[in-house]
């Protein structure tokens, strides 16, 4: 087999990774508890009862609180029915200024020192757990406020402007106290992005505004979701009027009021916001503040910034060099193995460049995947979900499928967004509903919130855990998909290779700053030439930098866990234990899930 003659249709590349993260729920940051303080009082202050226990669980459900009331749109989403306190609190879309950003800083090293005044071994296990994940996620946070300029908050597919909404059309109306909270919000839209404008001033003031390329996306994406200004065709009003239509509750009048004033928000709020960023983009590129089109690292402080991404984003512990050094051994390891087994059986190689995939639903595919992962994962009974598109005029900018979680107190309201794009037609969405529904997102979601889980555990963001474990199980999903074992180990090897390469490149252009002819010669050493495809991967990864890295080095730190403790219990491994004691554990960095993994074993 000769892959040199298959450099520019390589399947490598097939398998594009575009499965960008929605921020889910945390719309007004990307680090939790960085921008409620904007007059830096807390009720977090902790004053010791003497019972331990009891301490520590009123501390961290102040924390949850807390957050709660720095953000209603996340509050709906976790929370289906909040106590009286919280739902009473002030509707609010956040704080998104730069001083509160600046004090987050002492924030966080007031809470280490909360945290380190508890005594640890009085705690409960599940306390003791919950310690340790909140002092890795405070300890990595000390650096945000010296490097929040760095932050781009507009972007292509993770940016606020692309979740809003689809935020706000995942906004549920149980009684007329919830329409009139959204509404609200609906609002506020105006006066929040023009806080992203104003932050977008002081990027371009300290050399960290976007680049030309990445700034044309934005806007590009602004224009195409305001959809020339035409309120009755924007999906701020079709989720809504579909929402109301649907409130039993409501009387026909009602509800034709509510949708007369939301279509008034559209135009007083959304439409100016939105319009907001795009002159605001427009006028600081025309002002020549788009010097940047490399990688993050030529910014000022970017090199540094791209470092506390990699660590927050992975939840390793490792440096980017060493991650690195990771990356590059499993991709040749990838590729032995893929060639090897091509090589041997070329019968399968029409079958491995195939791009035709089995035309089954996406409640098929997913009815099946419930079928099979029992042999492998713990069986935690039917999940309840629904399967929604996305609307057409996000279609170019979101990801060819994702998954929004579920209130902590309404598990069964589920929901798997899918992109019919043209762009995506090739996708296999076999494997897609892996990563996002089962064995993947969905069903871990699903298996922690069965834990009972201390609250605040639900918001605390480790993309390594998440989408390394969604990666980790997308791959072996092939096993599922394909009768033919050897074929679904050549394709599983092949999706693993190509991650691996957009991984190094992402650390080649942020964080060494490769150049475009730079990153093309990286590409050449693997056949891939095809400058429109060298052109994606550079500014992909320009976009959303070390993005791919939660993925793919999530997905090495629970292969590397596996295989350590494989290596230590031998013959007294197995595999569905595994699985359910990582699950168990939770969200976290990965140096406290190896802490606590035979714990649950």
């Amino acid at each position: 087999m000769n892959l040199k003659n298959q450099s520019n249709t390589s399947f490598f590349l097939k398998k594009k990774y575009l499965r960008y993260i929605v921020a889910l729920l945390t719309l007004t940051c990307i680090l939790l508890f960085s921008y409620y303080l904007k007059n830096n009082n807390s009720n977090l202050d902790q004053k010791h009862s003497g019972n331990a226990n009891n301490d520590f669980q009123t501390y961290v459900q102040n924390l949850f609180d807390e957050q709660l009331l720095s953000d209603s749109l996340s509050m709906h989403f976790y929370i289906k029915t909040p106590d009286k306190n919280i739902r009473n609190s002030p509707v609010t879309l956040g704080d998104f200024s730069y001083d509160s950003m600046v004090k987050s800083q002492q924030y966080y090293i007031n809470q280490i020192n909360i945290l380190k005044d508890f005594n640890y071994k009085k705690l409960s296990q599940k306390e003791q757990l919950t310690y340790d994940v909140l002092l890795d996620y405070f300890r990595n946070q000390l650096d945000y406020g010296d490097l929040c300029l760095c932050n781009p908050v507009l972007s292509p597919t993770t940016g606020i402007q692309a979740q809003l909404p689809i935020l706000f059309a995942e906004y549920t109306f149980a009684d007329k106290k919830d329409i009139d909270n959204y509404l609200t919000l609906v609002s506020q839209i105006n006066d929040f992005l023009n806080q992203i404008c104003e932050f977008q001033i002081l990027k371009a003031k300290n050399n960290s505004f976007l680049g030309s390329e990445t700034c044309n996306l934005v806007i590009k994406q602004c224009i195409s979701f305001l959809a020339e200004n035409k309120p009755k065709e924007n999906l701020f009003h079709t989720s809504f009027v579909s929402k109301i239509s649907n409130c039993k509750f409501l009387s026909d009048s009602e509800k034709n009021n509510y949708i007369n004033k939301n279509l008034d928000l559209i135009n007083s709020s959304v439409f100016p916001g939105y319009n907001k960023i795009i002159s605001s983009l427009k006028y600081l590129q025309k002002s020549g503040y788009c010097k940047n089109n490399k990688g993050i690292c030529h910014l000022k402080n970017g090199k540094s910034y791209y470092e506390f991404l990699v660590k927050n984003y992975t939840g390793s512990s490792k440096s980017v060099l060493e991650l690195k050094s990771d990356i590059q051994s499993r991709l040749m390891k990838d590729m032995r193995t893929m060639y090897s087994i091509l090589t041997v059986n070329p019968e399968l190689e029409n079958m491995f460049y195939s791009e035709e995939h089995k035309s089954k639903s996406p409640q098929a595919i997913l009815k099946e995947l419930n079928s099979k992962y029992t042999d492998d994962f713990p069986n935690i009974g039917n999940i309840n979900y629904t399967v929604k598109y996305v609307d057409e005029n996000l279609q170019d900018y979101l990801s060819p499928a994702f998954f929004l979680t579920p209130a902590i107190d309404d598990t069964n309201n589920n929901v798997i967004y899918i992109n019919k794009s043209d762009a995506f037609s090739k996708q296999d969405i076999y494997t897609t509903l892996a990563h996002e529904g089962i064995p993947g997102h969905m069903y871990q979601s699903a298996f922690f919130l069965q834990t009972n889980p201390l609250p605040v555990r639900h918001i605390l963001s480790y993309g390594g855990y998440t989408e390394g474990w969604a990666t980790y199980v997308e791959f072996l999903s092939y096993s599922y998909e394909y009768s033919d074992q050897r074929l679904a180990k050549a394709l599983s090897c092949s999706a693993a290779y190509s991650l691996a390469l957009y991984s190094l490149c992402d650390i080649g252009i942020n964080y060494e700053g490769w150049s475009f002819k730079e990153t093309k010669d990286f590409l050449k050493n693997y056949n891939i030439t095809g400058d429109d495809i060298c052109k994606n991967i550079y500014q992909t990864v320009i976009n959303e930098p070390a993005n791919y890295l939660q993925y793919y080095v999530g997905y090495l730190e629970i292969t590397a866990l596996k295989e350590k403790v494989q290596k230590q219990l031998g013959t007294d491994f197995n595999l569905k234990d595994f699985h359910k004691s990582f699950l168990t554990i939770g969200p976290a960095d990965f140096k406290t899930v190896e802490k606590w993994i035979y714990t649950f074993y």
